[in-house]
């Protein structure tokens, strides 16, 4: 008798990247938005991506050009050579954003296709899976999208081969105002930007203004954290690269958010707040200021979230 082929579902989160001095180390999971893979055995051995729906028809649909085939491409290398897995790809997050599409999709699909295939594999296998997914969409095996999107909260990666995680507490009253103006900004254009050298005093405060960070998560203090949340090493030239930014944290700052910084390579940016009606008050700021702007986009109220799961099986 053939084996079952029912469908598993998974979901994965948007994610927040960086966090001010955190580039390419530190990340958190979003509660609510975030992308949907179903997975199930494929009668070829091999990845076999069936549909991809919600990217506007933008995304590849071979499986060795997007991001979710190639983890789970990797997963099949790495731990069951001779299985084959077909996709659905579902799109909940915009592309370009700073909230992680890519990681997001690449780690529903591993999720769904471990699942599928019963192989009960570590959040930590998954996380340098899912890095491979992500060299193919920015060029680079960076995790700090894939390791929240994966283990959920708020997670430091302090060392990358071997690859080392570390989840950190995250406050229950700590929400975020999340908002996604009406540009892009490619990975590679945000990279392209950054200094090749950076001055050592520069170096040392950002340093110490991570190991605060981290600090003030332990302790639950919110305004510690906020003050944390400074980044003079990368903010300062990704800023340029979006519409409206420097006033739309200016306006948050001034109006009491705890912090306003860049998710990941942007244009999406973070207000941090210690209530949801504060927190929805920066996010009418960033609303307006980004429409003034000309860039206006979307935007949500969340708290940090789970990373990863199957949601359902679906036997059709």
């Amino acid at each position: 008798m053939s084996r079952p082929r029912p469908w598993i579902e998974a979901f994965a989160p948007a994610t927040v990247s960086n966090l001010g001095p955190g580039f390419d180390c530190l990340g958190l999971a979003l509660r609510g938005p975030g992308d949907r893979v179903r997975a199930r055995l494929g009668e070829q051995p091999g990845v076999t991506i069936v549909k991809v729906e919600g990217d506007g028809g933008k995304l590849p649909r071979a499986a060795d050009k997007n991001t979710a085939g190639v983890a789970v491409a990797e997963l099949l290398r790495r731990h069951a050579p001779d299985a084959g897995v077909e996709l659905e790809v579902y799109k909940g997050l915009p592309l370009g954003s700073g909230l992680g599409s890519s990681g997001a999709s690449a780690c529903a699909a591993l999720v769904a296709a471990d699942a599928a295939l019963g192989l009960g594999l570590q959040p930590a296998q998954l996380v340098d899976l899912a890095r491979e997914g992500e060299r193919v969409a920015c060029g680079a095996a960076h995790p700090d999208n894939v390791a929240p999107a994966i283990l959920g909260g708020v997670v430091l990666i302090p060392q990358l081969d071997p690859l080392r995680l570390i989840a950190l507490p995250s406050p229950a009253d700590l929400w975020l105002a999340v908002y996604t103006p009406g540009c892009s900004v490619s990975t590679a254009e945000a990279r392209a930007v950054l200094p090749a050298q950076v001055p050592l005093a520069a170096t040392v405060q950002q340093a110490s203004r991570l190991g605060l960070l981290v600090h003030a998560l332990h302790c639950g203090d919110l305004a510690l954290l906020g003050e944390a949340i400074v980044d003079e090493l990368v903010e300062p030239c990704r800023a340029r690269l979006i519409p409206g930014y420097l006033d739309a944290k200016a306006a948050c700052c001034e109006a009491g958010a705890l912090a306003c910084s860049i998710s990941g390579s942007g244009p999406t940016t973070f207000a941090l707040a210690g209530s949801r009606g504060r927190a929805e008050a920066m996010l009418a700021i960033l609303e307006e200021c980004f429409t003034l702007a000309g860039v206006p986009g979307n935007g949500l109220v969340d708290q940090v979230g789970p990373g990863a799961r199957v949601v359902s099986t679906l036997l059709h």
